[in-house]
Order: structure tokens, then sequence, then C-alpha cells
């Protein structure tokens, strides 16, 4: 299975996800093509092994980096976010076909299954509603931008209140929401990087664009 999501991953780089061949795969393994279907049965099998991988790949990388600011700034919110922001940067310019498998265009005809993706696929999520968790249990409520309850539909906040039983996380439905908010703007601020999606000037110097914006979102994940 290692050299299945390996030799998946190659495909990837070279072809992209609407390339990807679990028949190359069997040549690549050196397998007659009948053979390889007893471990991925199609290629949206393929898919999601390569998602779940994915997924749990940047989420290691991820804590590593969170569990180290931790460390040595004896658990600083804006010190682990940053350190976080950093990771997935770092993460998707790396591997930039499989930030695209994650979170770029969905493959057409294609829809990945939650009981095998959402366990590994939430977790970055979920550091970040305990960073903004910490924040807000640290902070002063008069400099918090998080929006109050009532400003949040009923449903809306029977929703978030549903996530925070499910991560377990201890903090209000205004805290996960703005946390909601800082996390999408994150994977947003890094695909448009990845994408190009800026321009070729903002291309040139899109490492500094996405330092500063990680520390602005940090400074508004601090203020939850």
């Amino acid at each position: 299975m290692e050299q299945i999501i390996e030799l998946g991953n190659a495909q990837l780089v070279e072809q992209g996800a609407t390339g990807l061949s679990v028949r190359g795969i069997a040549r690549g393994l050196g397998m007659v093509s009948s053979a390889i279907y007893r471990y991925v049965g199609s290629r949206d099998e393929l898919l999601t092994l390569l998602i779940s991988d994915a997924y749990a790949d940047l989420a290691d990388t991820v804590d590593a980096a969170v569990a180290t600011a931790e460390a040595g700034t004896g658990g600083d919110p804006r010190a682990r976010f940053l350190a976080l922001g950093d990771a997935m940067c770092a993460w998707a310019i790396t591997h930039p076909e499989r930030w695209t498998l994650l979170y770029g265009t969905p493959v057409r005809d294609y829809s990945a299954p939650a009981d095998t993706t959402n366990a590994d696929g939430t977790r970055v999520m979920q550091v970040v509603l305990r960073i903004a968790a910490d924040a807000a249990e640290q902070g002063d409520d008069g400099a918090r931008v998080a929006p109050g309850e009532a400003d949040l539909a009923p449903e809306v906040i029977a929703l978030l209140e549903s996530h925070l039983a499910e991560f377990g996380v201890e903090t209000t439905p205004a805290t996960e929401f703005a946390a909601l908010t800082v996390w999408s703007s994150l994977v947003g601020v890094i695909s448009a990087h990845v994408f190009g999606q800026l321009g070729a000037d903002a291309a040139a110097i899109g490492e500094r664009i996405l330092d500063a914006q990680i520390r602005m979102l940090a400074e508004l994940i601090t203020r939850c």
C-alpha cells in the first residue's frame, strides 16, 4: 500500500488528479493489472487513499511545528498559530499537487467519503480551534473581534455546538466561528499563492506576502 501511495503521488506530480491510473500503478509495481485491484478497486479508491495520506502528512507536519513552538514559548497562542501557518505554507509550496488535491478544484464525479477522510482532514482545524480557545481564555474581552452569539443565526450556533462536542474543545460557538474564519482565510491565502491567483508580480514576492498575511491572521486569532 505504501508503494501504491508513492506511485499515486508521483502520478499526481506528472499528470494531476485527472491523470491518475490504477493500471499505471500496476505497471509501476511490475504486476498485471488484475492483481492491483486486490489492493485498490478503482480510481476513486486511489483518490481516497491519496487524499487521506495528504491530510495525515499535512496534519503531522503542523502538529510537529506547533509542538515545538509550544515547548519554546510556554504555549503562547500567537506563536503556535505562526508555527502552524508557516508549516502549512511550507508543506503547500513543497507539495503543490497534493495541496491542489485537498483544496483545489474538486475532481469531477468524485466525492471523498467522510468516514475515511474526515478524521485526518479536520486535524489542522482542531488545532486552530484549540489555539483560538486558549487565546479567548487568556485574552481581554474588550479586545476581541469574534462576533457575539447574538450575531449568529440559531442554526449556525447549533452546528457549531455539535462540532465543539465532536472535537472535545471547551469554548464558545462565537470563538469557534472566529477560528473557522481564520482557518478558511489561511487556506485561502495559501491557495492564492500556490495557484498563482494574485498574478505574476505578486508571485515573485509571494512568500513575503504570505508571511505578512499569516501574521495578520495571527493577530486576529489571538483576539478571538
